[in-house]
């Protein structure tokens, strides 16, 4: 750790409860793409990390409405808002000032693109530059994905329907999760499911925030793969759904950061311990600014 930030912590430490614990939220695209990542990390006065946790909300891909003739999948023309404190403020329609809408976007023979649909004098139009105008690019600015993770939150996110300029809401996000929830560090969502091979998402996503709990400065980017054997405890409140009994592997291949077991098996274990990481910085950052 650097030498200046252990003075400035030990001066915390040394004042105990003038300053106060700090609170840092890191907002980052995830998964390739699909999701909206939250990385909430608080630290106190001494610079120990007091709770670490990590948000991964779906994407328009995971919630919109199936759209096809038979109602089993997504096709070019499927539409989603958003709310967007960059979006559309000039309208005067409720419906569509401070949201942005976002619209399957299906090129001939190709794959489908989540991009932004806006209104118009002639009613809504596709970017013809799409792959520029796309949900996950425009996701990257952090004021934009915290508007859309505190939607998904609130469950304000809606499926809707257009005709020229006309806006009509439909389903909520809620209704047409297509992974049994929102947020899939959710206890009770379905993504990556435990099995015989896999601890699967959840109890990845604890062993992930239990050595970022202890190790919160180390070199994550440095993290190698060995074979190792993984020992779960159940515990509902980590994955609702799961028995651990189920995951029967001799070994797996587990990331090992400093010549520490981690106990984490995802492949993204070190992006979102870095973004992890990020969120620490700018905790004890802002308790430096404060002090």
């Amino acid at each position: 750790m650097n030498r200046k930030l252990i003075a400035f912590l030990f001066v915390f430490a040394a004042l105990g409860g003038m300053v106060f614990a700090q609170t840092a939220t890191k907002y980052f695209v995830s998964h390739q793409g699909g999701y909206v990542g939250a990385a909430i990390v608080t630290v106190d006065h001494s610079g120990k990390v007091v709770s670490a946790d990590l948000e991964e909300w779906q994407g328009p891909g995971g919630w919109a409405e199936n759209n096809s003739p038979d109602g089993k999948s997504i096709v070019d023309g499927a539409v989603v808002r958003a709310p967007d404190p960059f979006a559309n403020l000039g309208s005067k329609d409720p419906e569509i000032k401070g949201y942005m809408f976002y619209i399957y976007n299906q090129a001939a023979n190709g794959p489908g693109v989540w991009s932004q649909f806006t209104p118009g004098a002639n009613g809504f139009t596709r970017p013809a530059r799409q792959y520029e105008r796309d949900f996950e690019g425009l996701m990257s600015n952090p004021i934009r994905a915290e508007a859309y993770v505190k939607a998904a939150r609130e469950d304000s996110l809606v499926n809707v329907k257009i005709d020229g300029l006309k806006v009509t809401v439909g389903k909520k996000a809620s209704q047409t999760v297509h992974y049994g929830n929102m947020d899939k560090a959710d206890k009770n969502a379905v993504y990556m499911p435990l099995t015989k091979d896999s601890i699967g998402y959840r109890y990845n996503y604890k062993a992930m925030l239990d050595f970022f709990k202890a190790h919160p400065t180390a070199k994550f980017a440095d993290a190698t793969l060995k074979k190792a054997k993984v020992t779960l405890v159940e515990d509902k409140s980590v994955d609702a759904s799961a028995k651990v009994a189920d995951y029967t592997a001799a070994e797996d291949s587990v990331y090992v950061v400093a010549d520490v077991v981690t106990g984490a098996t995802y492949s993204d274990f070190q992006h979102y311990s870095l973004e992890l990481q990020t969120a620490y910085m700018m905790a004890v950052a802002n308790m430096m600014i404060q002090f």
